[in-house]
């Protein structure tokens, strides 16, 4: 599968998870959705918030992570 081919952004998450094994941190999450998929910068540092990679009261949920990088990962 390639990450194009992934239909949210928590399965793009999972996806590069899967590619990048012991590679993939919030920092790489954030470089594949800005070269891969364009995001900006700003929802970038915040989708790496998502709950899988740190916990607290500010980590973003699948739900959170899907509408924040909406605008980005809709099917065309």
């Amino acid at each position: 599968m390639k990450l194009v081919d992934c239909s949210g952004a928590t399965e793009v998450a999972r996806e590069a998870r899967t590619l990048l094994g012991e590679r993939f941190s919030s920092v790489t999450f954030m470089y594949v959705l800005m070269r891969a998929f364009e995001v900006e910068y700003t929802a970038a540092r915040d989708a790496a918030r998502w709950h899988e990679f740190h916990g607290g009261p500010r980590a973003l949920s699948d739900a959170d992570l899907e509408e924040l990088l909406a605008p980005w990962l809709a099917p065309a």
